[in-house]
């Protein structure tokens, strides 16, 4: 499986997981924006682009981890 099938995997299990609509946008909204970027091919550095996908969806993971798949964003 190449990185971006990956990466795509796993915003999709990251999507099914987050409950609240507010969070999913919060961690999600830009790192599946940037994949479609990156499937398309319309990105100049796609390298650099998976590496910032996959920073961010750790990111969400963590907070899942952290705080369960109910965890919402107060703000």
């Amino acid at each position: 499986m190449n990185k971006l099938a990956e990466l795509k995997a796993w915003a999709a299990k990251l999507e099914q997981t987050i409950v609240d609509k507010d969070a999913r946008d919060y961690f999600l909204k830009l790192p599946k924006f940037w994949l479609e970027d990156a499937e398309r091919k319309i990105a100049p550095n796609a390298e650099f682009l998976l590496l910032v996908i996959e920073k961010e969806l750790q990111r969400a993971q963590d907070a899942v981890s952290k705080y369960g798949p109910n965890l919402r964003i107060v703000g």
